[in-house]
C-alpha cells in the first residue's frame, strides 16, 4: 500500500524542510508495526468513552476533573471556564514545553544549535522554566 520506507503513501509536493523531515522518520517509525487489511473497516476509538466516542466536553471533563489527575494536578485549572481562552493555551503549551524557546527552535532545526542562549544575555540555555522561572532578566518582567 505505499507505507514502506519510500513508498508512494510518503510522496509529497513539495520539499520537506529538515524539522519536517525528522517527523516524517518518527510517524514512519511509529506506523512502521501497523498492519492494514483491506477486508476489515478501520475506526478511532476515544478511550475515555468508548461508547460515544471523543467529544470536546468530554475531553474538558477529563483534563478539569478531580478524579483522574493528568500528571500530579498540575494541569488541573488550565481549561477552567473563568479563564481566558489564550491564556489557558499558552498554559498548556508552557507545560507541555511546546512554545518557542530558542532550545526548542534549535531542536526543530529552525535555529543553529550555537543560537540557544537566553535573550536575557545571561549565558543560560533559553528553555521555558529559565526563561519564566530562572532567569534574572526575562523571569522579573511580568511582575
Amino acid at each position: 500500500m505505499g507505507w514502506e520506507d519510500g513508498g508512494e503513501a510518503w510522496g509529497w509536493r513539495r520539499r520537506l524542510f529538515a524539522w519536517e523531515e525528522d517527523s516524517v522518520r518518527e510517524c514512519s517509525s511509529l506506523l512502521s508495526n501497523v498492519v492494514l487489511q483491506d477486508h476489515i473497516q478501520d475506526n478511532w476509538r476515544w478511550l475515555l468513552d468508548p461508547v460515544h466516542g471523543y467529544s470536546v466536553c468530554g475531553a474538558y471533563r477529563f483534563l478539569t476533573s478531580d478524579a483522574e489527575p493528568v500528571v500530579d494536578g498540575v494541569y488541573k485549572n488550565v481549561w477552567h471556564k473563568l479563564v481566558p481562552s489564550k491564556v489557558a493555551l499558552f498554559a498548556w503549551r508552557l507545560l507541555q514545553d511546546k512554545i518557542p524557546t530558542r532550545a526548542n527552535l534549535v531542536r526543530i532545526h529552525v535555529l543553529q544549535p550555537n543560537d540557544n542562549l537566553c535573550v536575557g544575555g545571561c549565558e543560560n540555555v533559553e528553555m521555558a522554566d529559565h526563561l519564566f522561572l530562572g532567569c534574572i532578566l526575562c523571569g522579573s518582567v511580568g511582575t
